[in-house]
């Protein structure tokens, strides 16, 4: 058996051989066969798409002896010379690790001799966009009038870093990723020709997974091979993708769109203690949300599942509004992993705000059907605006806190997009500020839930607080985390943050002066409210200085 791996052993080796560039590869048949052939070409696209390789099926081509409607015959000397790796006047380089001048000006030197045996000398230049701006500029008169026997094949996956004299010397090829459909194909074809047995079903995990690229399916390919030998089913393609079965993706899904975080953070939690691939997980919730979506939008012919999938998750979106859908896409897709958090944060957090959206939309919801039919329109024009935004990204770790210095309190009834008063919970007339906190506490979270200030929703975050008293004119907020304490006091770093939670505490508990506020961890250290400090130390945190530690102040007049 030959030691080479499947992508190498595979290579293409004719235009027709190229997988998902059909495009492409009609357009360089017919340029050789009608004796068109230009003198630089540029080959772009993402890794694993066929760009080396169509750069060598172009050299054999312009050199066959024998060519046949623009193919190389793969017969003659010169298409046998490059098959086998020994073709003289075929030269690559990696312009990755050859990016200097130096190189280039030997380049130059090499060009002007005659090819050694075949007809054209073919230049080509890997990861062309790593050339150094002084490389890139001695190439430009070369690339741009070559000797009548040179031709220059540019390859690259990031075409944007070219400059753009380079691109306009040459024919530009973008090489699209290879679909899934295409790619099990191509395995098939792979496994039928090596002997091995593989389930569809396997097959198009691979495909999947590969993200488009050809070579990583075939390299995913021979590893399953190597680990579990033949027959691979799609069982142990998940085991060595480190994916999680379709099933339980599926059952987590759900329980977020319909609002079940204790489920879904036990079922997220099972996987966790699994050892599977958290980022892997990630990728298939984005992946399966984005398949609901498209299949609620009346667009199935774009997802990739088999048959029975489809009929599965179309089956399962039937009752779930698509602005549903689009609120967990979003708050899945701005996921951000963190090395120095616990493994599972991110996707706990995401769950969790997904469940409080949903929350948020009923409550909004039993408002408007409870609330009286002959209400003006300035009363019902706050619940009207209420925003349906989600919140933005919810990392790992809180970013560093910066804004605007505070606006001065000033009580007053709240705009459409200020938090709507709490409705009126029946107290006694001289009932205390601590009794009216208790008693419309969770009015006030709910106000809070559908107002965002800067970057989060107050309610999410006020949710956390697992006490919340008053004392001598002063709010006393413990949180359960550090990251909700700590964005928390990001909001109130801005003006419009600071507004929106005084402005409820303040229409909640009937208070005609700014009310303060501290915030701890529960057992941890207290944290004052910045708004205390001085004018100058407020405008360094507001220009970005930290505070490394706060102590208090004593008079020394004694």
């Amino acid at each position: 058996m030959s030691t080479q791996v499947y992508y190498r052993r595979w290579r293409p080796k004719r235009f027709d051989d190229l997988v998902g560039q059909e495009p492409i590869a009609h357009t360089l048949k017919q340029a050789i066969a009608r004796n068109r052939v230009a003198h630089a070409y540029l080959f772009c696209g993402p890794r694993g798409t066929g760009k080396t390789s169509t750069a060598r099926i172009l050299a054999k081509a312009v050199n066959c002896l024998a060519p046949q409607e623009g193919e190389p015959c793969n017969a003659c000397r010169p298409c046998q010379a490059v098959n086998e790796g020994r073709a003289l006047d075929l030269v690559e380089i990696d312009a990755a690790s050859n990016r200097g001048i130096d190189e280039i000006r030997d380049i130059r030197e090499k060009v002007r001799y005659s090819p050694a045996e075949a007809r054209y000398k073919v230049y080509v230049l890997d990861e062309a966009h790593m050339l150094t701006d002084p490389a890139a500029d001695a190439l430009l008169k070369t690339l741009e009038e070559p000797p009548a026997h040179v031709i220059f094949v540019l390859a690259t996956t990031d075409p944007q870093k070219l400059a753009p004299t380079i691109v306009s010397r040459c024919q530009r090829y973008d090489f699209r990723r290879v679909t899934p459909q295409a790619m099990t194909r191509m395995l098939a074809r792979i496994c039928e020709a090596e002997g091995i047995q593989a389930d569809e079903s396997a097959l198009g995990a691979i495909a999947r997974h590969a993200d488009g690229s050809m070579r990583d399916a075939e390299s995913l390919l021979e590893q399953g091979v190597t680990a579990f030998g033949s027959p691979l089913s799609q069982e142990q393609v998940r085991l060595l993708l480190g994916l999680t079965a379709d099933d339980r993706v599926r059952t987590l899904v759900g329980q977020m769109l319909h609002g079940q975080a204790p489920e879904a953070l036990a079922t997220l939690g099972a996987i966790a203690t699994e050892g599977l691939n958290l980022r892997q997980l990630h990728r298939q919730l984005v992946e399966e949300v984005r398949e609901m979506m498209l299949i609620k939008a009346g667009a199935q012919g774009m997802v990739t599942q088999p048959a029975e999938v489809v009929r599965e998750q179309t089956q399962q979106v039937q009752g779930i509004p698509m602005e549903r859908l689009l609120q967990a896409l979003r708050l899945l897709g701005q996921v951000s992993f963190r090395q120095e958090a616990p493994p599972t944060l991110a996707l706990e957090l995401a769950i969790i705000e997904t469940a409080q959206a949903l929350d948020g939309a009923a409550v909004r919801a039993e408002v408007a059907a409870s609330s009286p039919t002959q209400a003006t329109p300035e009363q019902a024009a706050p619940r009207r605006a209420a925003p349906s935004s989600p919140p933005p990204l919810r990392e790992a770790l809180p970013a560093a806190p910066a804004g605007p210095t505070p606006a001065p309190f000033r009580p007053r009834p709240a705009p459409v997009s200020a938090p709507a008063a709490p409705p009126p919970t029946p107290l006694p007339e001289d009932a205390t500020p601590e009794q009216r906190l208790r008693a419309r506490w969770d009015d006030i979270i709910r106000a809070l839930s559908r107002q965002k200030a800067r970057r989060y929703y107050l309610g999410s975050l006020l949710r956390d607080c697992r006490q919340s008293r008053w004392e001598d004119g002063t709010l006393y907020l413990e949180f359960a985390h550090q990251s909700h304490m700590e964005r928390m006091q990001e909001e109130m770093d801005t003006p419009e943050g600071r507004r929106l939670l005084l402005d409820s505490v303040a229409n909640a508990l009937g208070l005609t002066s700014p009310p303060k506020v501290e915030m701890a961890l529960a057992g941890g250290v207290q944290k004052t409210d910045r708004a205390n400090r001085s004018p100058l130390v407020q405008s360094a945190v507001n220009m970005g200085a930290r505070i490394l530690e706060e102590t208090e102040e004593h008079s020394y007049d004694e």
